[in-house]
């Protein structure tokens, strides 16, 4: 009967120790083996977020500095080109550069002599290529002027001469477009091809006819939504 109340005062002993270390919290070695956790939770910091973002869609002032800020972003993408058409006051945008690093510049076709004429005063005196291609059906029509500055006192250890690309976007019910030829007269066969391919009529060009078709043909083979004649009477071009 002893050694029974011996055991039963043991394990309440034992519990009530238990109880007692619980209360008090965990050991300082357990605390600092856990991890703390955030006091935060995931949720509260997402809801905070859109919290704040509703905040700077309500707020005018707020709007008006984050559309200066990607402005600024957007100024520090541009090439030397672009700051001497700015300096001239001309308009255009800058579209950024190409794979190769060139400069790609785009321009309202009421703009395109300007903007070119004031380009050629400044050293790009040849036109390497023009082209033309359509930028989706039934979307605009885009005339591509690639130019480069070539220096008659550079030698083969000088490198690659600067470049430059302008695009000059065109309505597809409407695709008229000043010729370059009295810039850069290399633009004759050039924007005849690509007349003849994609229907891109140069106001001023000296003979604006086809140079790859048969005069006679119907529609602009290049465009997207070109439909290819299922037969065609190879005389009928003589």
């Amino acid at each position: 009967m002893q050694a029974t109340m011996a055991s039963v005062r043991n394990s309440a002993a034992l519990c009530s120790a238990r109880t007692t270390t619980q209360a008090a919290g965990p050991s300082p070695k357990l605390a600092a083996v856990r991890p703390a956790r955030s006091a935060a939770p995931a949720a509260l910091r997402l809801g905070a977020k859109l919290a704040a973002k509703q905040t700077v869609s309500r707020n005018p002032r707020l709007v008006v500095r984050a559309a200066e800020a990607e402005e600024s972003t957007a100024i520090k993408v541009t090439g030397n080109s672009s700051k001497y058409l700015a300096k001239l006051g001309l308009k255009h945008k800058c579209l950024g550069f190409d794979y190769q690093g060139v400069e790609i510049v785009q321009v309202m076709r009421e703009d395109l002599l300007a903007v070119c004429a004031s380009l050629y005063t400044d050293g790009w005196n040849y036109l390497r290529n023009q082209c033309g291609y359509d930028s989706e059906p039934g979307g605009d029509l885009v005339s591509v002027y690639h130019l480069a500055k070539l220096d008659p006192n550079t030698n083969d250890d000088t490198g690659p001469p600067e470049e430059l690309c302008i695009k000059c976007f065109l309505p597809r019910d409407d695709p008229t477009c000043p010729t370059v030829y009295w810039i850069w007269q290399t633009a004759d066969w050039q924007e005849r091809e690509t007349y003849d391919m994609y229907g891109i009529i140069y106001t001023g060009h000296p003979k604006l006819t086809r140079i790859l078709m048969p005069e006679h043909w119907k529609g602009w083979p290049m465009r997207k939504d070109y439909v290819t004649p299922d037969f065609y009477e190879l005389q009928d071009a003589y």
